[in-house]
């Protein structure tokens, strides 16, 4: 499978929340780097997934753009979603989002090994009006 359909893949198994399949093509050792945050491991990364899809049920990912080499695929792109559910302590607003996002993951063997994840925070707290 080329890489960019992994990545194709890799986001859409995510925006349907599918957790277990979400397993099966991220490696055992998966390490994630989100933002500035300390790395995480599977575990942890599934668990924030869960929270942000209680906030936006409905979210998903827009790729815009691929580039790739070998063993890494740099996705750019939007995440766009309704904000019909409790979110970092802000409650539901009904105001649909779409922030930019650009992703980095390296893939080995076929599966994802480490990720690397950025997301406009400021812009997604902006737009459910939690200032």
């Amino acid at each position: 499978m080329d890489i960019r359909e992994i990545a194709r893949n890799f986001y859409a198994t995510i925006d349907a929340q599918d957790w277990d399949k979400l397993a099966s093509l991220v490696s055992p050792d998966l390490t994630v780097h989100l933002a500035s945050a300390s790395p995480i491991g599977f575990d942890d990364w599934r668990k924030s997934l869960t929270e942000f899809f209680v906030g936006f049920p409905d979210g998903h990912h827009v790729i815009d753009d691929f580039v790739s080499d070998a063993d890494k695929v740099v996705t750019r792109g939007r995440f766009q979603g309704t904000h019909t559910g409790m979110f970092h302590g802000v409650e539901p607003s009904g105001n649909c989002v779409s922030v930019g996002v650009i992703n980095i993951d390296c893939v080995e063997n076929g599966i994802v090994v480490e990720h690397f994840g950025q997301l406009d925070g400021l812009g997604l707290m902006h737009q459910i009006g939690a200032f």
